[in-house]
């Protein structure tokens, strides 16, 4: 399962947009301290793998890089909840996966992105697809949603922690001059500690919204 899986934008829109996230499993990788022990050692290797294969973002439960958090302190929780990561380049995904499918450790990994683009990859670098998550757009009453700028940036964070109306909030300090797009983008990433909020895209898209 992922709350990675409602990204919204079109096809041209959602090509600079990707995401991995490991996650052990309680009751295979936590069962006593050795597995413990080394399903942190593996979450870890894991994680350095993707951060120097390009993240714009790695978190987890305690904070994230894209809001300013140091990697190493991010990572330096000893806890087996594994992590979640945003990428802007496909080929940086591609890298990943071929590592993981190396080290075969058998921990859960899903790779979100456009689902022909993805498939694309497993094909080519040997992987079979265990799951599928795939969405289907949004029903009901969707006249009360943002509009679709908002919406391309409230939908980076899974479990909806960045509001429209935090967006406008930055968008106009930026208008005024008291923060930067960066600056803005790094705030805007701060509630979605998972890590899956794609900051660098953000940042493109609020300096727009602002006439910049």
């Amino acid at each position: 399962m992922s709350h990675a899986g409602h990204r919204y934008g079109t096809i041209e829109e959602l090509q600079d947009d990707y995401n991995i996230l490991v996650k052990p499993n309680k009751d295979l990788d936590d069962v006593n301290e050795q597995t413990k022990e080394d399903t942190i050692r593996k979450t870890r290797e894991m994680a350095d793998i993707a951060q120097k294969n390009g993240a714009v973002n790695l978190g987890r439960k305690i904070g994230c890089t894209g809001r300013g958090d140091d990697y190493e302190k991010v990572m330096g929780w000893k806890s087996t909840q594994g992590f979640y990561s945003a990428f802007t380049d496909k080929n940086n995904i591609k890298e990943i996966l071929k590592e993981y499918k190396k080290l075969d450790y058998g921990i859960s990994v899903v790779a979100g992105g456009l689902i022909d683009e993805i498939f694309g990859i497993c094909k080519e670098i040997g992987l079979k697809p265990h799951t599928i998550l795939y969405s289907l757009g949004v029903w009901g009453k969707t006249e009360l949603l943002p509009d679709r700028e908002h919406l391309k940036i409230t939908t980076r964070c899974g479990h909806h922690m960045v509001s429209a109306e935090m967006i406008d909030h930055y968008v106009e300090k930026i208008k005024d001059g008291s923060i930067t797009p960066e600056e803005a983008g790094r705030k805007l990433a701060g509630p979605c500690v998972c890590g899956i909020f794609n900051v660098p895209k953000t940042v493109a898209e609020i300096k727009k919204m602002a006439g910049e």
